[in-house]
Protein backbone atom coordinates (compact mmCIF):
# COMPACT_ATOMS: atom_id res chain seq x y z
CA UNK A 1 0.00 0.00 0.00
CA UNK A 2 1.52 3.46 -0.71
CA UNK A 3 0.41 6.78 0.36
CA UNK A 4 -2.01 8.59 -1.93
CA UNK A 5 -2.30 12.22 -1.22
CA UNK A 6 -5.74 14.55 -1.78
CA UNK A 7 -5.63 18.50 -2.16
CA UNK A 8 -8.26 20.23 0.10
CA UNK A 9 -11.23 20.58 -1.92
CA UNK A 10 -12.05 23.56 -4.24
CA UNK A 11 -13.79 26.39 -2.64
CA UNK A 12 -17.58 26.31 -2.91
CA UNK A 13 -18.79 29.34 -4.77
CA UNK A 14 -19.91 31.23 -1.42
CA UNK A 15 -16.47 30.66 -0.01
CA UNK A 16 -14.24 31.96 -2.79
CA UNK A 17 -17.00 34.95 -3.23
CA UNK A 18 -16.39 35.42 0.20
CA UNK A 19 -12.61 35.03 0.21
CA UNK A 20 -12.12 37.06 -3.29
CA UNK A 21 -13.93 40.12 -0.99
CA UNK A 22 -11.94 39.30 2.27
CA UNK A 23 -8.52 39.87 -0.01
CA UNK A 24 -9.69 43.16 -0.76
CA UNK A 25 -9.62 44.29 2.32
CA UNK A 26 -5.74 44.91 2.75
CA UNK A 27 -4.95 46.00 -0.08
CA UNK A 28 -7.55 48.62 -0.11
CA UNK A 29 -6.24 49.37 3.10
CA UNK A 30 -3.01 49.73 1.44
CA UNK A 31 -4.23 51.85 -1.33
CA UNK A 32 -6.11 54.54 1.20
CA UNK A 33 -3.30 54.68 3.16
CA UNK A 34 -0.81 55.92 0.23
CA UNK A 35 -2.75 58.11 -0.41
CA UNK A 36 -2.55 59.70 3.25
CA UNK A 37 1.00 59.91 2.47
CA UNK A 38 1.71 58.81 6.55
CA UNK A 39 3.55 55.52 6.37
CA UNK A 40 0.83 54.58 9.76
CA UNK A 41 -1.87 54.44 8.11
CA UNK A 42 -0.41 51.34 6.54
CA UNK A 43 -0.47 49.67 9.22
CA UNK A 44 -4.11 47.98 9.51
CA UNK A 45 -3.68 46.60 6.19
CA UNK A 46 -0.32 45.07 6.62
CA UNK A 47 -1.48 43.53 10.05
CA UNK A 48 -4.43 42.26 7.92
CA UNK A 49 -2.28 40.63 5.99
CA UNK A 50 0.01 39.49 8.65
CA UNK A 51 -2.99 37.46 9.64
CA UNK A 52 -4.16 35.81 6.05
CA UNK A 53 -0.78 34.40 6.23
CA UNK A 54 -0.88 32.89 9.06
CA UNK A 55 -4.01 31.61 8.34
CA UNK A 56 -2.67 30.64 4.83
CA UNK A 57 0.39 28.33 6.84
CA UNK A 58 -0.95 27.35 9.87
CA UNK A 59 -4.59 26.94 9.48
CA UNK A 60 -5.37 26.57 6.01
CA UNK A 61 -4.16 22.67 5.26
CA UNK A 62 -2.96 22.08 1.63
CA UNK A 63 -3.54 18.13 1.68
CA UNK A 64 -4.59 14.98 3.24
CA UNK A 65 -2.55 11.89 3.06
CA UNK A 66 -3.59 8.39 3.73
CA UNK A 67 -0.32 6.07 4.38
CA UNK A 68 -0.67 2.92 5.55
CA UNK A 69 -0.66 3.62 9.11
CA UNK A 70 -1.88 7.07 9.52
CA UNK A 71 -4.34 9.85 8.24
CA UNK A 72 -1.69 13.05 8.08
CA UNK A 73 -3.16 16.84 7.41
CA UNK A 74 -0.45 18.90 5.99
CA UNK A 75 -0.58 22.58 6.01
CA UNK A 76 2.67 24.93 4.27
CA UNK A 77 3.94 24.61 8.18
CA UNK A 78 3.13 21.91 10.24
CA UNK A 79 1.36 18.57 10.25
CA UNK A 80 -0.79 16.16 12.65
CA UNK A 81 -0.98 12.35 12.29
CA UNK A 82 -4.29 10.12 13.31
CA UNK A 83 -3.11 6.60 13.33
CA UNK A 84 -5.12 4.58 11.60
CA UNK A 85 -5.54 2.51 13.85
CA UNK A 86 -7.24 4.99 16.17
CA UNK A 87 -9.94 5.60 13.26
CA UNK A 88 -13.05 4.20 14.79
CA UNK A 89 -15.40 5.16 11.34
CA UNK A 90 -15.20 7.33 8.47
CA UNK A 91 -18.43 8.87 6.46
CA UNK A 92 -19.12 11.47 3.48
CA UNK A 93 -22.18 13.82 5.08
CA UNK A 94 -23.97 16.82 3.05
CA UNK A 95 -23.84 20.11 4.74
CA UNK A 96 -27.78 19.15 4.92
CA UNK A 97 -27.08 15.69 7.18
CA UNK A 98 -24.31 17.70 8.75
CA UNK A 99 -26.69 20.39 9.66
CA UNK A 100 -29.56 17.85 10.42
CA UNK A 101 -27.37 15.67 13.08
CA UNK A 102 -25.32 18.58 14.53
CA UNK A 103 -27.25 21.09 13.93
CA UNK A 104 -25.50 24.62 14.78
CA UNK A 105 -21.86 25.09 14.97
CA UNK A 106 -20.04 27.48 16.83
CA UNK A 107 -16.87 27.93 15.00
CA UNK A 108 -13.29 29.01 17.07
CA UNK A 109 -10.64 29.66 14.65
CA UNK A 110 -10.20 30.90 11.24
CA UNK A 111 -13.58 30.93 8.87
CA UNK A 112 -14.38 32.61 5.96
CA UNK A 113 -11.01 33.01 4.43
CA UNK A 114 -10.25 30.05 1.58
CA UNK A 115 -12.78 28.12 4.13
CA UNK A 116 -13.34 27.18 7.63
CA UNK A 117 -10.22 25.73 9.92
CA UNK A 118 -9.94 25.24 13.69
CA UNK A 119 -12.06 23.66 16.36
CA UNK A 120 -16.31 23.13 15.39
CA UNK A 121 -18.25 23.07 18.99
CA UNK A 122 -21.98 21.61 18.30
CA UNK A 123 -24.76 20.37 20.20
CA UNK A 124 -23.57 16.53 19.94
CA UNK A 125 -19.80 17.75 21.41
CA UNK A 126 -16.59 19.00 19.24
CA UNK A 127 -14.99 18.27 16.08
CA UNK A 128 -11.75 19.43 14.26
CA UNK A 129 -12.56 21.05 10.84
CA UNK A 130 -10.84 21.95 7.93
CA UNK A 131 -12.80 22.49 5.09
CA UNK A 132 -13.44 24.32 1.87
CA UNK A 133 -16.77 24.05 0.91
CA UNK A 134 -20.46 23.66 2.21
CA UNK A 135 -21.15 19.89 1.03
CA UNK A 136 -18.85 16.52 0.58
CA UNK A 137 -18.07 16.42 4.43
CA UNK A 138 -15.82 13.94 5.35
CA UNK A 139 -16.40 13.32 9.41
CA UNK A 140 -13.66 10.85 10.56
CA UNK A 141 -14.53 9.46 14.00
CA UNK A 142 -11.47 8.81 16.43
CA UNK A 143 -11.17 6.48 19.51
CA UNK A 144 -9.34 8.72 21.46
CA UNK A 145 -9.17 12.22 19.65
CA UNK A 146 -12.19 14.77 18.53
CA UNK A 147 -13.45 13.66 15.67
CA UNK A 148 -12.13 15.31 11.96
CA UNK A 149 -14.31 17.23 9.67
CA UNK A 150 -12.62 18.07 6.52
CA UNK A 151 -13.32 18.34 2.87
CA UNK A 152 -10.70 16.46 0.63
CA UNK A 153 -10.95 16.57 -3.03
CA UNK A 154 -12.76 13.28 -4.33
CA UNK A 155 -14.68 12.50 -0.95
CA UNK A 156 -15.67 9.18 -2.19
CA UNK A 157 -11.96 7.73 -3.35
CA UNK A 158 -10.82 9.31 0.08
CA UNK A 159 -13.32 7.10 1.94
CA UNK A 160 -12.87 4.01 -0.07
CA UNK A 161 -9.04 4.48 0.23
CA UNK A 162 -9.51 4.59 4.19
CA UNK A 163 -11.86 2.50 4.89
CA UNK A 164 -9.46 -0.61 4.77
CA UNK A 165 -6.32 1.20 6.17
CA UNK A 166 -8.27 1.93 9.25
CA UNK A 167 -9.56 -1.75 9.05
CA UNK A 168 -13.09 -0.59 8.72
CA UNK A 169 -13.68 -2.97 5.81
Amino acid sequence: MQTESFDLAPMSTSIAVLTWLLLLLPLSLFVLGSRGGAMLSSIPGAAIAAVYALIWLYFRPSRFELSPTHLRIVWPIRSYRLAMSDISDVEILSGTEFRSRYGWAMRVGAGGLWGGFGLLVTRRGKLRFYVSRLDGYVLVHSRSELGLLITPERPADFVRLLRPRAGLG
